[in-house]
């Protein structure tokens, strides 16, 4: 019997196929060609049926060799001895290429796969010429298997003079650009995004791609380098310690001065320190913010481009911020207590030390090195107290003014920052710097933001408008200390007080450092409608075009839904005012508005809402400046539309005159148009039969009908499956209670209380069970249960055949005999559970995509589950967003053990389509969406194995 293997081939007569053995196995397995005896794409050893067993033994020997590091080498078709060659069982992912360049890797040579001419056509196609092949060899010598993939990769693109260029590419020392993913799906990403360009710009754009992941790898080099240069981070401890003592030190000479050597409790609590004394403070910390900032920067140049390039590129930071203490106060922070930290209290003592050790005069020898490195260790902990004691202090300061001394007789200054900003310079651009200043108790202390003093005195000098009080230096701590957590500047969301910096916190979307991934993101937006720029000039040029088509696709659709009457006033200028309108479309879109507003509208709580057409969102901007004013929340009223939050900046209230027109403009937007009724079914005219027409129409119903269905019922309701599903459902009815009191419902009361929920309240309160912890695999379990369903399925073909008695299952209207039939008390319970189960699917539908409902499936797949939501995501284009292809467009076999097809008509696929159609989906439009895209599901979903690792866990 002959026996299917990968890529098309078919062991014939003559010939059998072994696995490799495990263990002491005596004998080695012979394969068989029945249908899913082994996985799909096992390696196997092929060769004579008739072959003695010491040879067959020697021949997997040989297999289980080379496919010690994975199976994709056996497709090769490489020699193991004897007459016998590796080969895959049919299944197998991806195409002879990946085989063969698995393969190489493993053996010493190509000698063992067989012809040199069907090797280089395996990899590089018909095409491949004899300097192809060359070019082949010497990357294999070099083993530059980056560029020989990459290669492989490209040659449906490329030319073989083109080939060349890419085998010829060498990555920097350490790096490896391409170090998984299979050259074959990047051939397929590769053609989606480059196929419209002409050949020589795909070989630019296909170099360019090397360049900018290698050029990403050594930035990630060099971070990892910056962070392995500091002190551990655990010991920071020790330095906050020691910091907090030393700052503490002034103020408690200053209390001991004013009530005594040993003061009681209860006279340090009265006891006030002066009015000046928090300007003080804050006037220290500046200085050793400054310190540490000199020290980060000079930290990140060392690391990254050598000590003697750090040295000429800081040395006027160094000295500027070296003038930030004195001789004494250095001596202060150097003095060590017993038993304290090793190193000084404040930053200013190694930047003092590192200035002289560095003086141009001085020749940097090895031990000059040493002690710099030791010093410069410390750089980021330094940053870290610092930063976190400027934060502490800015935050019990509160709104209280500063004043600069006793009587205030001017603004609170600190001459040392003139002279660092002529040294350092900006990091971050002032005239966009709109924190408000701290508050100043003289009357010449600054009340606008630096951006806008900046405009208001255009031209004008930065440096020299720049006050203490615009915290500007606390953001260029928090930029230098960036870098050595893998960000190139911090974040920054102006409070009202003082800003919310975040260094550590790494931006999402980061770009991706390896070839097979950043192909497959661009070929991604693609696939999804974007389109490549007609015109790039390298691979982040192309990436920036398919993104920014992706945000127009994504923005003219619009993530939240607005009505049209609303959708109108977009852009326009608000009565009475020179604002204009700004609607709040998508999610990115509130982040922007909350990180200069100081509010919480960037909150994941304001998109869900909008999301759910509950509210719109939006911002009234100033023409000058485009600054935001407020953000405006309107929601649907009765005849109308009302507000319902308008605030300033930082949360502060409108002024009255412009709440004023806002809300007489509120009121001018037209109400919402009602949706138009569904047509009522029409109800026949009843009948009476036999007498009085008040007759129960129950009683219409045969009796034997009747009496048969209730025995059946009653059957159904006492079964186990019944009583786990009313305890599901039991656990479901606990989010309506109120928060931090869960209701507790009887498992039969609670299916009564969910079945009188609407669909929208039903998809909160199974989003709310979700996150609490239900599982949706046991929800989907009890769903199948419906009693009702079952009773009338159990009944005589006879009985089943009365008029619309179909209706009772399929959740259409009932007529008015079944109605009356399903309020008797022997049913009515099992009506109610097959209404919830219903009720229960659909509301799942409307999560479909939803993060609450993606983690919950993913703990615990269950395959039909995984099924109905891969058909509801694939047919329903509203949730396509973030959906990652399982199966191509116009393929039906579906990845993963155990195999399955779309088209099987007793597969899962075919079964689950009727449980799709119940969770919402338009199920008759399944093939076509198929045909245009293939299958879709929820990326949330997917673990890091994938697709394969889920689908293999929703069968175990």
């Amino acid at each position: 019997m002959s026996i299917q293997l990968a890529f098309g081939i078919t062991a014939g007569p003559g010939l059998r196929c072994w696995l490799p053995t495990s263990g002491d196995r005596a004998t080695p397995k012979s394969a068989t060609g029945r249908a899913g005896a082994h996985p799909p794409g096992s390696p196997v050893a092929v060769g004579p049926a008739d072959a003695e067993p010491e040879v067959v033994r020697e021949a997997t020997r040989q297999l289980a060799v080379l496919v010690r590091s994975g199976p994709e080498a056996a497709g090769a078709g490489v020699d193991l001895g004897g007459g016998f060659t590796s080969a895959r069982l049919a299944g197998a992912h991806g195409d002879r290429r990946d085989a063969v360049l698995a393969a190489l890797k493993v053996l010493d040579g190509a000698h063992r796969l067989g012809d040199r001419t069907a090797v280089l056509v395996a990899m590089f196609g018909p095409l491949a010429t004899k300097r192809v092949g060359a070019a082949a060899h010497t990357a294999v010598a070099e083993q530059r298997w980056a560029a020989l993939r990459l290669a492989s990769a490209a040659s449906d693109l490329l030319g073989p003079e083109q080939l060349e260029r890419v085998l010829e590419l060498r990555a920097p020392d350490g790096i490896d650009p391409f170090p998984r993913g299979a050259a074959s799906t990047l051939a397929g990403h590769l053609s989606r995004v480059l196929a419209g360009y002409p050949r020589p710009r795909r070989l630019t754009l296909i170099i360019s791609l090397w360049d900018h992941v290698c050029a990403l790898l050594v930035e990630r080099q060099r971070q990892d380098r910056r962070a392995k240069s500091q002190t551990r981070i655990d010991r920071i401890d020790k330095l906050r310690e020691r910091h907090r003592a030393h700052f503490d030190e002034p103020i408690m000479q200053q209390l001991s001065w004013a009530v005594g050597d040993r003061p009681t409790l209860a006279a340090a609590a009265r006891w006030q320190p002066p009015q000046w004394w928090t300007a003080r403070e804050l006037g220290r910390l500046l200085h050793d913010a400054i310190a540490a900032t000199a020290l980060l920067r000079f930290a990140r140049t060392m690391s990254d481009e050598g000590l003697a390039v750090a040295a000429e590129k800081h040395r006027a930071e160094l000295v500027a911020a070296d003038a930030c203490l004195t001789e004494d106060e250095r001596n202060a922070a150097t003095r060590r207590p017993e038993g304290g930290y090793t190193h000084p209290a404040r930053p200013g003592c190694y930047v003092h030390q590192l200035v002289q050790a560095l003086s141009p005069d001085r020749t940097i020898s090895a031990k000059t090195e040493a002690k710099v490195r030791t010093r410069v260790a410390m750089a980021r902990n330094y940053g870290v107290v610092v930063l976190d004691a400027v934060a502490e202090l800015l935050a019990d300061l509160g709104d209280r003014p500063l004043h600069n001394c006793w009587d205030t007789c001017r603004p609170w200054h600190v001459s040392q920052l003139h002279g660092w900003r002529a040294a350092a310079g900006f990091s971050r651009s002032p005239s966009s710097w709109e924190q408000p200043p701290l508050t100043d108790a003289h009357a010449d202390g600054p009340a606008q933001t630096l951006a806008q003093r900046i405009a208001a005195a255009n031209p004008a000098d930065p440096a020299a408008l720049e006050t203490p009080h615009d915290l500007l230096w606390f953001a260029d701590l928090a930029d230098a200390l960036a870098p050595f957590y893998g960000n190139e500047s911090a974040t920054v969301r102006h409070g009202r007080s003082a800003p919310e910096l975040d260094y550590a916190t790494q931006a999402p979307g980061r770009p991706r450092a390896d070839v097979a991934l950043a192909a497959a993101g661009v070929a991604q937006l693609v696939m999804f409608g974007a389109t490549p720029p007609p015109r790039c000039g390298g691979w982040t040029e192309l990436a920036a075009g398919v993104s920014a088509a992706a945000v127009v696709a994504e923005a003219s659709i619009g993530a939240f839904p607005i009505p049209p009457e609303v959708s109108a006033m977009d852009r326009q200028v608000l009565a009475g005012t020179e604002l204009s309108v700004e609607l709040g479309r998508e999610p990115r879109q509130l982040a922007e508005w909350s990180g200069y507003m100081g509010n919480c509208i960037g909150e994941s709580w304001y998109a869900d809402e909008a999301r759910k057409g509950q509210c719109v969102l939006m911002a009234l901007r100033d023409p000058v400046g485009g600054r935001i004013v407020a953000n405006l929340d309107i929601r649907r009223h009765t005849g109308g539309w009302h507000i319902h939050e308008l605030r300033a900046r930082f949360n502060d209230d409108v002024a009255p005159a412009l709440e004023k027109h806002i809300k007489r403009w509120v009121d001018t937007i037209p109400a919402p148009v009602p949706s138009a009724p569904e047509p009522l079914l029409p109800v026949p005219p009843v009948r009476a039969r036999g007498g009085s027409a008040r007759r129960s129409a129950a009683g219409r119903l045969p009796a034997q009908l009747t009496g048969a269905l209730t025995t059946a019922m009653e059957r159904e309701l006492a079964s186990a499956p019944v009583t786990s599903a009313r305890k599901a459902y039991a656990a479901l009815a606990r989010e309506l209670g109120r928060p931090g009191q869960p209701a507790d419902f009887e498992p039969e009361a609670a299916v009564i209380a969910l079945k009188r929920l609407g669909p929208a309240e039903l998809v909160d309160v199974l989003r709310a069970a979700l996150n609490a912890g239900l599982g949706a695999a046991v929800l989907w379990r009890a769903t199948r249960v419906r009693p009702l369903a079952a009773a009338v399925g159990s009944l005589d073909p006879g009985l089943r055949e009365y008029d619309r008695l179909q209706t009772l299952t399929d959740g259409s209207p009932l007529p008015r005999t079944l109605r009356a039939l399903v309020r008797r008390p022997e049913i009515a319970p099992a009506h109610a559970m097959d209404v919830v189960a219903r009720a229960v699917r659909a509301a799942m539908g409307g999560l479909t995509g939803d993060d609450a409902l993606a983690r919950s499936v993913a703990r615990r797949p269950s395959a039909e589950l995984l099924c109905a939501l891969a058909i509801a995501t694939t047919c329903n284009r509203s949730t396509m967003d973030g959906a990652v292809q399982v199966v191509a467009a116009r393929k039906t076999t579906v990845p993963g053990f155990p195999t399955s097809d779309l088209s099987d008509e007793h597969g899962p696929w075919q079964n689950a389509l009727p449980a799709a159609a119940e969770l919402g989906a338009p199920v008759e439009l399944f093939w076509q969406r198929v045909a245009e895209h293939g299958l879709l599901i929820p990326a949330a979903l997917l673990p890091k194995g994938g697709w394969a690792t889920l689908w293999r866990r929703a069968h175990r």
